[in-house]
């Protein structure tokens, strides 16, 4: 059996740029493993601490307190720092970062020591199906050119671990979506693995063997993409990988009502301390009703269903609907939990089936 090793490692890692002790922790006890061969997605939204992981990894800041190692070589501590050209760690940005005065072979050369073999770089570039461009220069090339060229750029040195600070949010539709779904070839070709920033949650679960889902410095939950949609750890974790929407429970005697109506607990309400429920937008039913206690406040088109925005009980919900169900804004309506549908309950991520 063949047992995978880590390429990289973070140990109880801790950050803060201000380093007074009532200061906010940017990030606050951070640990991850990423296997030889695996590509993390790190996902979370704008401001929840991605990018300063980032750059501890790269080795531009100090952590304040723990460790981070790359293939068994402790690269970052409080007390240790090695150097980021000495890390031989790839990065990749959303901005390209390109030199503009060099040409293809020569932005894609950049980093190698012996410029003579130009056997890896060869490779990268037919990979990518850059060789018939490498005398071009970058103002001549692509948005989705130019990122691949930094993708050969970041792993030509025979970097096996890359660094991807959301790659492909400069790109148009197409242009990502193809590009996105070679990222995981390239890597395996190179027997690289690497760690991919983004906010966007279907870029991350697309592409990425796990995902680590982070806010506010701290990871809710480190998964495959399946168990993450179907085992969400938190309330968090529901709502930006699921969509789902929130909403609070309260106690009547023997019963529990959230603004949907009764909720059926399947003695998972037997823990008093369950007090939000998650439910995907897909699994409500929206119909107009003059003695609904539900009102339409917006509508999105979305191809084939649509969305409604519906206010009821001091909850807004997002309902999905198909195409023919019209409503308007301002339209009474009722709400109800489709059947063979599920929840979840909260805290303890109880999964309930109607």
């Amino acid at each position: 059996m063949l047992v995978k090793n880590d390429a990289l490692i973070i140990d109880d890692l801790h950050h803060k740029y201000n380093k007074q002790e009532y200061s906010k922790w940017i990030l606050n006890e951070i640990n991850l493993k990423i296997e030889n061969g695996e590509l993390l997605g790190l996902l979370g939204p704008s401001g929840c601490g991605k990018t300063t992981l980032l750059r501890l990894i790269a080795g531009f800041e100090y952590p304040c307190k723990g460790r981070i190692s790359l293939n068994d070589m402790e690269i970052s501590s409080r007390k240790r720092i090695l150097s980021p050209e000495k890390r031989n760690i790839g990065m990749v940005f959303q901005d390209y970062a390109l030199f503009p005065h060099l040409t293809v072979i020569e932005n894609a050369m950049f980093g190698l020591k012996n410029k003579k073999d130009r056997s890896r770089v060869d490779y990268l570039l037919n990979v990518v199906g850059l060789d018939g461009f490498v005398g071009r220069y970058p103002h001549e090339l692509s948005g989705g050119q130019k990122q691949r060229l930094a993708i050969v750029r970041a792993l030509a040195p025979g970097t096996n671990f890359i660094l991807l600070d959301e790659p492909f949010c400069s790109l148009d539709m197409h242009v990502k979506l193809k590009l996105r779904s070679e990222l995981p070839n390239i890597l395996r070709g190179c027997h690289a693995s690497g760690l991919m920033v983004t906010h966007d949650p279907e870029e991350a679960m697309s592409i990425c063997d796990k995902v680590a889902v982070m806010n506010e410095g701290k990871i809710h939950q480190i998964d495959t993409p399946i168990n993450l949609l179907n085992n969400p750890k938190t309330i968090f974790v529901s709502s930006f990988i699921l969509g789902n929407n929130i909403l609070n429970i309260k106690k009547n005697g023997n019963s529990y009502f959230s603004s949907l109506g009764e909720i059926n607990s399947s003695g998972s309400l037997n823990n008093t301390n369950i007090k939000s429920m998650s439910i995907s937008p897909k699994f409500i039913s929206i119909k107009r009703s003059k003695s609904g206690n539900a009102i339409v406040i917006s509508k999105e088109f979305l191809g084939e269903f649509l969305i409604y925005k519906v206010s009821i009980n001091n909850d807004i919900l997002r309902v999905r609907t198909n195409i023919n169900n019209l409503l308007k804004n301002g339209d009474k309506c009722s709400l109800s939990i489709n059947k063979n549908s599920y929840y979840f309950l909260y805290p303890g991520a109880h999964k309930v089936y109607i």
